[in-house]
């Protein structure tokens, strides 16, 4: 089983809300845009599901930041990007710190990379 939080508007094809089992949906108000962001934290039992939540992200948001979405199974922890599935087993720092490095090449913002495991 998968379980993460997603921010509903990284999501260009709201079809693979289909895939998750809603816990908590919350309301947070940012200094990005859009200025409020739904945030879905979820399970899934669907096979594939990184793989296909990769493809059901926006590449980017309004301000130019890079969308992610990090989820775990009992194994891994999946950065989850448009069209891209990084994954590193839980608790193995050498394999974060690569994954991390990856995040920065893609254009994710080092201080975003604060993901718990």
């Amino acid at each position: 089983m998968y379980s993460g939080l997603i921010i509903k508007e990284s999501i260009l094809n709201e079809q693979i809300l289909d895939k998750l089992d809603v816990v908590n949906v919350e309301l947070w108000k940012t200094e990005n845009k859009p200025k409020y962001w739904t945030a879905i934290s979820f399970t899934s039992n669907f096979e594939d599901f990184p793989e296909h939540l990769s493809k059901a992200l926006h590449s980017s948001s309004e301000s130019g930041m890079v969308w992610y979405v990090d989820i775990k199974d009992i194994i891994y922890k999946y950065i989850v990007l448009k069209d891209v599935v990084l994954k590193y087993h839980l608790g193995n720092e050498a394999e974060k710190k690569l994954v991390c490095e990856k995040c920065v090449e893609l254009g994710v913002k080092k201080e975003q990379l604060d993901w718990l495991e």
